[in-house]
């Protein structure tokens, strides 16, 4: 055995249990007579389930679709009579939910398992099993949400004191890097610099060790801190800080991550309450995550992670079980070095250092406000690393003493808040059986024995109010069917992580998420797609079997039974569904690193001493879109107007000026787009100047009316709608991408002639790119 190797208790304990789960099964294939009698009890409750696990002799067949249009209706009455939350409709909605998620594990449970041979029992068995550890997480959180309270109002009111200067801890805002963009890190730098609070101090944790970082720092009049080495990654680098810092407070934002002008307002008070150790705040995204911009849904739907921030951060927070993420949260310096600094014995530093100072008898919190802003992963490859790092760093939490589940310190409520979260990752494995179950009836075994009258009576209604109130819960924040397609996306990587993680827990190295990287042309990961593609073609090569033994009428039994109606559906929404999740792997091209977002403002454009008013409609980090009014440009001058006509901008940089409200910036006019009452001048703005930049920042990110604030999900039947149309346009927009490209590589290649007295150009094809 190797020096190293290391056998966990909580690896025996998983081994325990399957084996002691295999040893029962094989008990029943072998006619154990002891297992045989516990089978032969369950098969004769299924025979003979109570009458209210059985379809009423209805006298009209109607009548049965009855709990299925009240679940429709009460859908329909949630989301557009109660569209916000209070807590008489949340328990209304839980209650109902809760009352047929229990009939319908019921049903399944002594109704509608199948027995006819062992091997089909088997499968029925599995599948219920299946489908109980997946009802298990939102049933606890429907059980955690009846309890649910918001720190908005507290944070009013201690927020106060901040404000009128009674109570300003010192604080040193760390801002950890490590190869992150040049650019990125630039407008961290600045918009920490300018969060309103006197008593702060800006350090850049550099672990990348870079000079032109460093010059970076220098230029901005930023703190620089870097060490000789990387040791611990991340939590290593806070450590580090922790020695040549003194602040009381402590506040972390990743390089990507840009807070607000009042962040220290809206926090610091909380720090009055000495027992508080480390306040975690909302976290938003910017830019969209690579699912939704890869299908073209990004107007539609908030970046993938909203839902934690939005939905599972609340409920933790009420059973004082709040996690920390790692950037935009607070932490008090002198709790934090009780419990020896931040965490390094995991890839999730942030996550189990809260444990730990829960476990201490501090508190965590979390205020459920949008005070910064981050960037999404870049690309398919970004996105899964990121939810594979979480899963191990989360599962990791079983085998370190920082264990959520066995650390002394914790109630019983946070412990079980903690465990909902980690199991969560072991539904990925589960998933893949769901792939294949389609097969089984096709082999002749039906796990689930349920007529159409049965499905339609107990199935329907459950799934209906599952999936029509899933927004509603989470605070829309992601739809069900959109869910589906983040989870199938990352099912097979995050199997193997958390497979990996069980035999090596501690045999991983912390890997920074890709941030800042540009894409000139469509790509598509073979690598993370290829399982999804066999599973693709094992359901189609399914799907024709099924259509053709039904058509040679070859099902025998089976088709008797009813259940084909529902495997025909398992089978199509699966192909569906994979297909979706395999587009959303095609990268987009992403030539830029920058995000443009909608604004309507008023300002003055100067153009040669001129002045315009206008509205800028569009901006971004390096320029803007802006809108003149067709009597404002009657007033431009007789040369800027043939330099319009002419299309002969840019202007020099000087000439161009924008005067708004708290706003002054010079740049070019890249181009003039010409329309029937405006013109738009596409302009480029110079941020050579710091103060300007600063203006620009602050401006785009820093102010409290940001626009990816209040991005809601679409709704369920709009979200159904959209996905399908997603499956029919992405491959069209690769294709006329694709012949655009071969268009722009034929180009015009413009020589002149000799031997003329006047120049002319020739226009010539080539033939480079690859086909």
């Amino acid at each position: 055995m190797l020096k190293n190797s290391r056998i966990y208790p909580t690896t025996i304990i998983i081994l325990s249990l399957i084996t002691l789960l295999a040893i029962f099964v094989m008990a029943w294939l072998t006619e154990n007579q002891a297992v045989n009698n516990i089978f032969e009890d369950i098969a004769m409750i299924q025979n003979n389930p109570p009458l209210w696990l059985q379809v009423p002799d209805f006298k009209s067949y109607y009548y049965l679709y009855i709990p299925a249009i009240l679940s429709i209706i009460f859908c329909v009455l949630v989301n557009k009579l109660f569209s916000k939350q209070n807590k008489l409709t949340r328990l209304i909605t839980i209650t109902i939910f809760s009352f047929l998620m229990v009939r319908y594990i019921l049903w399944r449970s002594l109704a509608s398992l199948n027995f006819s041979d062992k091997t089909t029992g088997l499968f029925s068995i599995v599948l219920l099993g299946i489908e109980l550890f997946f009802i298990f997480s939102p049933l606890l959180q429907n059980l955690l949400m009846l309890g649910l309270k918001f720190r908005n109002k507290e944070a009013d009111r201690l927020s106060q004191t901040v404000i009128d200067g009674s109570y300003q801890p010192t604080v040193d805002v760390l801002i950890p890097t490590y190869n992150e963009p040049y650019d990125i890190i630039k407008k961290t730098i600045v918009a920490c610099q300018g969060i309103d609070y006197q008593r702060k101090k800006v350090y850049l944790l550099d672990d990348g060790d870079r000079k032109e970082i460093a010059q970076l720092a220098y230029e901005l009049g930023c703190n620089y801190i870097t060490r000789p080495d990387n040791c611990h990654a991340k939590a290593g680098n806070l450590n580090n800080a922790l020695k040549h810092t003194d602040g009381e407070l402590i506040t972390v934002f990743d390089a990507d991550f840009i807070p607000q002008q009042n962040f220290l307002t809206r926090t610091v008070g909380f720090f009055q309450k000495q027992k508080l150790a480390l306040l975690q705040t909302y976290q938003s995204f910017y830019s969209p995550d690579p699912v939704t911009r890869n299908l073209g849904l990004e107007k539609n739907f908030p970046p993938d992670v909203e839902i934690f921030s939005r939905h599972y951060q609340v409920i933790r927070d009420s059973w004082q079980s709040a996690l920390c993420y790692g950037s935009s949260f607070l932490v008090r310096r002198s709790h934090l070095l009780d419990i020896g600094g931040f965490c390094q014995n995991s890839l999730s530093e942030d996550y189990h250092t809260g444990v730990k100072l829960s476990a201490q008898g501090y508190e965590v919190a979390y205020l459920n406000e949008s005070l910064s802003a981050g960037l999404s992963a870049e690309n398919i490859f970004g996105h899964i690393r990121q939810r594979q790092r979480w899963a191990r760093g989360t599962i990791q939490s079983l085998f370190i003493a920082e264990n959520p589940l066995t650390i002394k310190g914790l109630n019983f409520w946070q412990r079980l808040a903690h465990f909902e979260g980690i199991i969560q990752w072991f539904t990925s494995p589960l998933r893949i059986a769901i792939f294949f179950l389609p097969l089984a009836y096709t082999a002749g075994i039906l796990p689930i024995e349920a007529s159409l009258q049965e499905i339609i009576y107990f199935v329907v209604p459950y799934y209906c109010v599952q999936v029509g109130t899933f927004a509603w819960l989470n605070f829309r924040s992601r739809s069900a069917m959109i869910s589906e397609v983040y989870n199938i996306v990352t099912t097979f990587p995050v199997t193997w992580e958390v497979i990996q993680t069980l035999i090596t827990p501690l045999g991983s190295i912390f890997k920074v998420t890709p941030k800042g990287t540009k894409c000139d042309r469509y790509y598509f990961n073979w690598s993370l797609a290829s399982p999804l593609c066999f599973v693709l073609a094992v359901n189609v090569a399914n799907l024709i079997s099924i259509i053709g033994l039904i058509q040679t009428d070859s099902l025998g039994e089976l088709n008797s039974v009813g259940g084909i109606s529902l495997i025909l559906f398992w089978n199509i929404y699966n192909l569906m569904i994979i297909s979706l999740s395999l587009w959303a792997m095609l990268d987009i091209p992403k030539p830029n690193n920058y995000e443009w977002f909608n604004i309507f403002e008023e300002i003055r454009v100067v153009i040669d001493e001129h002045i315009y008013q206008g509205i800028i409609t569009q901006i971004s980090d390096v320029g803007a879109l802006v809108e003149l009014d067709y009597s404002s440009l009657k007033s431009i001058n007789q040369e800027f107007k043939i330099l319009i006509s002419q299309n002969q901008l840019p202007v020099k940089s000087e000439n161009v000026e924008i005067i708004g409200q708290n706003l002054y910036l010079k740049g070019e006019v890249l181009e003039v787009i010409e329309g029937i009452n405006n013109n738009k001048l596409n302009i480029v703005f110079d941020t050579t100047n710091i103060e300007r930049y600063r203006q620009l920042i602050t401006k785009i990110y820093c102010l409290d009316n940001n626009p990816w604030t209040s991005l809601n999900t679409a709704s369920e039947w709009k979200t159904i709608y959209l996905l399908f149309r997603s499956l029919i346009t992405t491959p069209w927009r690769w294709i006329n991408y694709n012949i655009y490209q071969r268009k722009m590589l034929l180009g015009n290649i413009s020589y002149e002639l000799e031997g003329s007295e006047e120049k002319k150009t020739k226009t010539v094809l080539t033939s480079t790119w690859d086909d």
